[in-house]
């Protein structure tokens, strides 16, 4: 005579979306945060050595200056936690325009690069100090060259996975104030920078 089978079966209940979903979401939330915060470098301080080329373009609707070039050189020290990057920075800038007398600007300026992102890195930029405006005046009129305070403020977005080397581009707005003979001079600057991270 034989016995009935009565070996337990066990069945899975099957999880529908609804139940499915959470556990998807929470699975994805924690390998970014595991990807972002577990495994990104801990916060160090890099040596920041950055170059400049710039396009410098009057703002002064009334002005009979034409643009012109310019370059920059900055040298900072870069604080880096996962996803912020902040530069304090000293720098000096030249911008050559065209135009009547030729104006020339010199710049010593300070101040802080703030960026935000690991591979892209979207920021923005803010220095002050002082400039020096030259112009080739001819002889018997005034000449307005003079030293000043100066300022800037702008925009960049960098590309950071290349070792040692952060490329990108920038733009902002730039013042130097006015001398005897002649008001603030407000110029946009718009270039691309390369710098070095070590």
């Amino acid at each position: 005579m034989t016995m009935p089978n009565r070996a337990a079966t066990f069945r899975v209940p099957n999880m529908s979306r609804a139940h499915r979903a959470p556990s998807l979401v929470g699975l994805a939330a924690g390998l970014l945060f595991s990807s972002v915060f577990l495994s990104s470098k801990p916060a160090r301080a890099d040596t920041t050595i950055a170059g400049d080329l710039d396009w410098a373009i009057p703002i002064d609707a009334s002005s009979r200056t034409n643009s012109g070039g310019g370059f920059g050189i900055r040298l900072g020290q870069q604080l880096h936690v996962p996803l912020i990057a902040l530069t304090p920075e000293i720098g000096f800038t030249w911008a050559q325009f065209g135009g009547d007398f030729d104006p020339t600007i010199y710049r010593g300026l300070a101040g802080l690069r703030l960026g935000v992102g690991e591979i892209i890195r979207p920021g923005v930029y803010a220095h002050a100090g002082i400039g020096h405006l030259s112009w080739s005046a001819p002889r018997g009129l005034p000449d307005p060259s003079h030293t000043a305070f100066s300022f800037d403020a702008g925009a960049f977005l960098d590309f950071t996975l290349l070792p040692l080397l952060n490329i990108g581009v920038h733009g902002a707005y730039n013042q130097l104030s006015g001398g005897d003979f002649i008001d603030a001079s407000k110029w946009a600057t718009v270039g691309a920078h390369a710098a070095l991270v070590f």
